[in-house]
Parts: structure tokens; C-alpha cells; sequence
């Protein structure tokens, strides 16, 4: 199971978060205690935010029970979930210019925004290759050696005889 790293509830929508979502097909999300009366209207409304890693491309956003791949992520997105619970999210395919406080997601319809229902933030699957071991072998040593860190981060367990592997990797 993916590890979740952000959760919160959303505890207030805006009038206009619908309308706003289908014509720029974006999310504006704020800590309740955190939004200004201007952008009320606009934005869904959370308490509770917990931010415990670092929100980075390949991973998946959840709004209650749809997934999105997190494709690029802004510089100062992981300090505005910090510091205001503030996260700008971009259903766009990642089409548009990455400004420093939004998150691009991959361009699915975006859910109707219901309170109760939680946003979070999975780690991506680093178990692909969970469960499975991994030889790299071959002249090239420097090749081999990030091949395996390829490997290893996505879940498989490097041994050095390619007898013991489920995968081997020759480089020529």
C-alpha cells in the first residue's frame, strides 16, 4: 500500500468553487483560518492540514475517491501547505506555465467537492517491483550501478548473483 504523506478534510466549498472549476479547471485550496474574504467565494475550504514529505511529480493526489497523477510541482507549493494550507491545483496535463505556488495534475474531469470528503497525497508506488530481486551486470560499472538505484527505488532488492534474481539486467 502507497504511503499517504497529506491529509486534510474539506470542511466549507465556496459558492463559486463549481462554476470556477469548470471554466478554468482549477482548485483553489485554503486552511479555513487561513483564507482572505476575497477568495472565500472561490476556494474549498480545509482544517487539519499535515503535510509529513515532500509533494513531488509521479505522485498521486486523491479528492475523496478519484486519483490524479501529480505531474509537476511548483517550488513553493510544499511551503504554502506549511505555512497557509494553501495549494493551487491544475487539472491541465501539465499544458500550461508551472507558476511557483501550483500543483499540475493529470487533466481528468475534477469531482464534484462535497464537505466531509478528504484531499490527500499518496507517495507512487515505490512497490512496483516490491517483492522481486534484481541483478545488473555488465562491464559498464557506472551503467549498471544507477540502473540498480533505478531498480532499488522502485521496490526491487538488488543481489550480486543473477541465479537468486526474479529480474536480470545485462548491460552489453
Amino acid at each position: 500500500m502507497a504511503k499517504k504523506y497529506y491529509s486534510t478534510k474539506i470542511v466549507g466549498v465556496g459558492g463559486e468553487v463549481a462554476k470556477f472549476t469548470s471554466l478554468v479547471k482549477m482548485l483553489v485550496i485554503f486552511d479555513d483560518s487561513m483564507v482572505l474574504p476575497e477568495l472565500r467565494d472561490f476556494s474549498v475550504l480545509h482544517s487539519g492540514n499535515k503535510l509529513t514529505d515532500i509533494i513531488k511529480p509521479g505522485d498521486y493526489l486523491q479528492i475523496a475517491d478519484n486519483k490524479f497523477k501529480i505531474l509537476r510541482v511548483g517550488n513553493e507549493v510544499n511551503n504554502n501547505i506549511r505555512s497557509l494550507g494553501h495549494i493551487v491545483i491544475k487539472f491541465n496535463n501539465d499544458k500550461e506555465e508551472l507558476l511557483e505556488g501550483s500543483l499540475h495534475v493529470e487533466d481528468k474531469p475534477i469531482p464534484k467537492i462535497r464537505i466531509g470528503d478528504e484531499i490527500a497525497i499518496y507517495e507512487a508506488s515505490a512497490s512496483v517491483l516490491a517483492g522481486k530481486t534484481a541483478a545488473v551486470v555488465g562491464d559498464d560499472k557506472t551503467l549498471c550501478a544507477a540502473i540498480a538505484v533505478i531498480l532499488n527505488d522502485n521496490g526491487a532488492k538488488i543481489v550480486d548473483g543473477d541465479a537468486a534474481a526474479d529480474i536480470i539486467v545485462n548491460i552489453p
